[in-house]
């Protein structure tokens, strides 16, 4: 628990620190407009191209890793859509924002906890986790939002376009594309990518404290507090129920852990907003989840060590 605790603190200063430079307006608008830029386009590719390119896929039980990762978050979505077909709680608007708070989950703050507790090796699973969510998630999201509210309309063709036009799932493929064609990468130039991407850990998490808003923050608690439920009790539950199903061990049962007990990802604002969702529900529930998740993860992880080999 000690352990865990302790690779959090650093990644909460670090979100903290954003926060905190954000509010007193020590850099002007344009730096985090090119910050986000820089991490999204170029940081965050060139570390999954570093870490994808020169490991052997081979010896990754991927087919277990990535299907705990995809039931889980389609249990987790069909749940969410049953409740509100039943109940009728939200407006079609709401109902998107919880439903990204329950599904998604921040890039940044997982990669960051694995390269924190497990290293080299956990980040080989941590890209690939971030690959195939992020492929998945996108045309869920995206085809949810065209499903729930009437202006928007289903598009298999938009939603191609925008998983390839996603410059991780580029920079994802461009590191499988070297592995599988046994090219590689030189180590000068795998050094130097790796070096170069793992400055996103630290701007993202800045850019993660730099986006939390606490304006209305209890507005919205009930759909919140609903999030929060799916995000950090069903999902790690139901995590930990197909690890042992699937008879995942050690370190990728751990990966599997940290990307389904974060909190929301912040990028879910930004879809609310283009398609029409709620968006001031959204940064409530961005903001309350990445709060909370400092307090759920260390015991989230600490319990699930009993029950992870």
């Amino acid at each position: 628990m000690l352990i865990i605790a302790s690779a959090l603190i650093p990644i909460m200063v670090t979100i903290i620190l954003g926060f905190a430079i954000k509010r007193i307006k020590m850099l002007p608008e344009e730096f985090w407009l090119g910050a986000e830029s820089l991490t999204y386009y170029i940081l965050t590719p060139a570390l999954l191209v570093s870490l994808l390119a020169n490991k052997s896929l081979s010896d990754l039980p991927w087919q277990s890793f990535l299907s705990a990762l995809l039931l889980v978050v389609s249990c987790s979505a069909l749940l969410i859509c049953v409740w509100q077909w039943r109940f009728k709680k939200h407006t079609a608007a709401r109902f998107t924002s919880f439903f990204q708070g329950g599904v998604r989950f921040n890039t940044f703050i997982s990669l960051a906890l694995v390269a924190t507790l497990y290293k080299d090796e956990g980040l080989g699973y941590a890209a690939l986790a971030a690959t195939g969510m992020i492929i998945y998630l996108n045309v869920l999201c995206v085809s949810m939002f065209a499903i729930t509210i009437s202006e928007n309309r289903f598009s298999v063709v938009s939603i191609l376009k925008q998983i390839i036009k996603n410059p991780w799932i580029l920079g994802a493929a461009v590191g499988i594309g070297l592995n599988l064609s046994g090219l590689g990468l030189h180590k000068t130039l795998a050094d130097s990518l790796d070096l170069f991407g793992r400055a996103a850990f630290p701007i993202g998490l800045i850019l993660v404290g730099a986006a939390l808003s606490f304006k209305g923050l209890f507005d919205n608690w009930r759909i919140t507090l609903a999030s929060m439920l799916m995000q950090f009790a069903f999902k790690p539950m139901a995590a930990l129920l197909l690890i042992s199903l699937l008879a995942i061990e050690g370190i990728p049962a751990f990966v599997i852990l940290i990307f389904l007990s974060v909190p929301t990802a912040p990028a879910s604002y930004i879809l609310a907003r283009k398609l029409g969702g709620d968006a001031k529900a959204m940064a409530t529930i961005i903001t309350s989840q990445t709060l909370l998740a400092f307090i759920t993860l260390p015991i989230t992880l600490y319990l699930g060590a009993k029950f992870i080999a």
